[in-house]
């Protein structure tokens, strides 16, 4: 299953990097720049495929991405390095903030972020028995390198719980569920920052992607399903405990 992006080995990006079927386009190749800029996929310093990869990646024509492009430089959002190594870039001021992710978390209702949690969830507990069942060694020394970020940042937190899941799909050998998380994952965006700015919640996604990963291993297929789902819910209740409070 080929879920990379052009950009290397991160399942994440290919979110960013898979085709657009139809709507206005360079809108949406525009967008999904942002948004990967808003979750950390893409940091500052980092170089873009060139016009011609980007269409290729997307499905698009030369013109559309070199327009898209030429919005985000209008914004701010990439600037151009000239020269035989040049391109476009991720401009250096621009990070994700957990203020952006309450604004995210204020724009939805109460009904909306449920309806998001329970398809997330499903889709994700869907995975883990599959996983479990179809894992060898190498599956799961992969899957026990996202159990631990690799810097102590929420943004680090974050990423790390969103590769770990989209490894169990990986590993469930299963596309079409990998794509619908690396959807769902693009909709939520900058929102899912917010919870690993908690210390209780950090050291508690480790624990819980420890016991997926050792239920995989294990080839405990209940197990697998049981702790994803733990995992995803819990993500979510924060969400909504946060909501509330900033509601009130």
């Amino acid at each position: 299953m080929s879920l990379l992006s052009p950009l290397g080995g991160s399942r994440s990006l290919a979110a960013v990097f898979t085709p657009i079927r139809s709507g206005a386009l360079v809108e949406e190749v525009a967008q999904r720049i942002e948004a990967a800029v808003e979750t950390g996929l893409l940091a500052s310093g980092q170089r873009l495929p060139n016009e011609a990869e980007l269409a290729a990646a997307l499905g698009v024509s030369g013109t559309t991405a070199r327009e898209a492009l030429a919005r985000l430089r209008a914004q701010g959002m990439i600037r151009t390095v000239r020269g035989r190594n040049g391109g476009s870039v991720i401009a250096d001021n621009v990070l994700p903030s957990p203020g952006r992710a309450l604004e995210r978390l204020r724009a939805l209702t109460r009904l909306q972020l449920s309806d998001l949690g329970l398809h997330y969830r499903a889709i994700a507990t869907a995975c883990a028995p599959v996983a479990a069942r179809r894992s060898d060694a190498a599956d799961v020394e992969r899957l026990r390198s996202f159990v631990h970020p690799v810097h102590e940042d929420p943004l680090a937190w974050r990423l790390a719980d969103s590769e770990f899941l989209l490894e169990v799909a990986a590993v469930a050998r299963s596309a079409r569920m990998a794509r619908e998380l690396l959807r769902l994952q693009a909709e939520l965006g900058i929102m899912t920052l917010l919870p690993y700015t908690d210390a209780v919640f950090r050291d508690r996604s480790v624990a819980l992607r420890t016991a997926v990963a050792d239920a995989i291993e294990s080839r405990d297929a209940d197990l697998a399903a049981a702790r994803t789902e733990e995992m995803v819910r819990g993500a979510f209740d924060w969400l909504l405990m946060e909501q509330a409070r900033e509601a009130a």
